[in-house]
């Protein structure tokens, strides 16, 4: 019974993660009237200017509707089909079963004639990506490119007389601009005509949402119901500001709280773009995974008050290793650059290559050292076992302590672990992971028990997947008092530099 309501609690927690409510329906249809042709909101008959964005109309009355371009025209739905069956330790745990995804729905805007941006999080592990248009016609679609890092996709399709959108990119956006958010909202399925859902831009260069290794977005007050992932956020004048981005499990795609949502950036999809268009070279890292510094790092590593970024994990066997970077050292140039954010520097990095040397001045207990590396072919998916693992994943240190336990030394504020009420000197006891996953049978997953950093190794073997990272820590406070902690996280590149 106590394992029982264990699982149930955990799969509570992984389906508060991966799946929300998404406010918004669309429109009761594309009806036959005067449009402006700057943004394409509905005119009242005879009006002189647009009253969304304020355009003049020429001749002081509504053009015709059959005449104008409507922005929505330009905005297609992406249907992506799997026939194979991804391994996830999340669904072993929870429903002694793998994760089969039969669909996922999401939108696409034209970029070029035949071309179209979409969301690279809808394409991971599709047999069959089709678009559809707001006419009806569904045709199949051929992935040109993905980047994974950025999140944007670039497809091509039999789709040419759909016109294309033009991407801002030579006027930054501004917080409190309108923006009006487009897509095929996925409630009631594939089809039906696209959605407008009316915002401002309510933040600029928000990160920490766990969608995308790099993480420079929009934030929007816009509805955006399921379904618009991938879909354009254009101005009033119809220009691209950003892209519509949500996290993807399986069949389900979240993308934020109502009036919180996220848009990759103009100028980043036109990064991603060119890249996925000059051939998509492997990219380069260093392996140092960094974070913002704040008052508590900068006090336990003696950091000056200038230094932004802090190197929370170095990943084994990456140029970071040979650099001699440790955990700690506050980044304060990266190529004679000073260092003031973290999609800053990676953005820097992005435009080196494997191959090339990179030069850093870090901050290692109050002095400054010159250090300079090699960087690497970036690995897809680099894993982290053990210690660095509950770190990287979990927010927590452990220690070894008296050759038979593994002790919390250090929990990060505001992290999951605090919420759980995890502190310093709880003792590690077990851990629930998958068991096997060749020898897959009703049963097999099951808590064992930790002492040795060698038996957290062996336990953190099972918790990764194809998909995700998954596993339940269980404590021993000083008190007695036994607290359990699931941990889930979705695979990807990751964004350390």
């Amino acid at each position: 019974m106590r394992r029982r309501g264990f699982l149930v609690r955990l799969m509570v927690v992984g389906l508060v993660l991966v799946t929300a409510p998404m406010p918004g329906a669309p429109p009761s249809g594309l009806a036959a009237q005067a449009v402006c042709p700057y943004c394409g909101a509905p005119l009242e008959p005879g009006a002189a200017f647009c009253g969304r964005c304020g355009h003049k109309i020429e001749g002081g009355s509504a053009p015709a509707a059959q005449g104008s371009p409507d922005r929505r025209r330009a905005v297609v739905q992406v249907v992506t089909v799997h026939d194979s069956e991804l391994t996830s330790t999340y669904a072993s745990l929870v429903y002694e079963s793998k994760l089969r995804i039969d669909s996922i729905l999401g939108s696409a805007f034209a970029i070029a004639p035949g071309e179209f941006v979409t969301d690279s999080g809808l394409l991971v592990g599709s047999k069959e990506v089709s678009l559809r248009t707001s006419t009806g016609r569904t045709v199949t679609a051929t992935i040109i490119g993905s980047d994974p890092m950025i999140g944007v996709a670039l497809l091509r399709a039999d789709l040419k007389d759909v016109a294309p959108l033009s991407v801002r990119e030579d006027e930054p956006p501004r917080t409190g601009e309108n923006l009006d958010a487009l897509g095929f909202s996925s409630g009631l399925g594939a089809g039906g005509e696209p959605v407008v859902s009316s915002g401002i831009v309510s933040g600029l260069h928000r990160g920490n949402a766990g969608i995308h290794p790099i993480e420079d977005y929009l934030q929007t007050d816009a509805s955006l119901p399921r379904g618009l992932a991938g879909g354009p956020m254009v101005d009033p004048r119809g220009r691209v500001v950003g892209m519509s981005t949500g996290l993807v499990y399986g069949s389900r795609v979240d993308l934020g709280q109502s009036g919180i949502g996220y848009a990759v950036p103009a100028e980043w999809i036109s990064r991603a773009l060119a890249w996925i268009r000059s051939g998509a070279a492997p990219r380069a890292w260093m392996g140092a995974y960094a974070v913002p510094a704040d008052p508590e790092n900068r006090v336990r590593f003696k950091l000056a008050q200038d230094v932004k970024l802090v190197i929370d994990q170095i990943f084994p066997g990456s140029p970071a290793v040979a650099a001699g970077l440790k955990r700690g050292d506050g980044l304060v140039r990266v190529q004679d650059e000073e260092i003031s954010t973290l999609p800053g520097v990676q953005r820097r990095l992005l435009s080196m290559k494997a191959g090339e040397a990179v030069s850093m001045d870090v901050m290692r207990g109050g002095e400054i050292l010159h250090i300079s590396t090699t960087l690497s072919p970036r690995p897809e998916r680099p894993r982290l076992s053990g210690i660095d693992a509950l770190r990287f994943f979990g927010s927590l240190e452990v220690a070894p302590k008296d050759d038979d336990n593994l002790v919390v030394t250090s929990v990060a504020p505001g992290s999951e672990v605090a919420h759980f009420k995890v502190g310093p000197g709880d003792v590690l006891q077990s851990v629930l992971s998958k068991k096997d996953w060749l020898h897959g049978a009703k049963d097999n997953s099951r808590c064992r028990s930790v002492h040795t950093v060698a038996d957290l190794e062996a336990r953190l073997e099972t918790a990764y997947s194809d998909l995700d990272f998954c596993l339940a820590l269980r404590f021993k406070s000083k008190d007695g008092t036994k607290r359990e902690l699931p941990l889930c996280q979705i695979l990807s590149p990751t964004g350390a530099l």
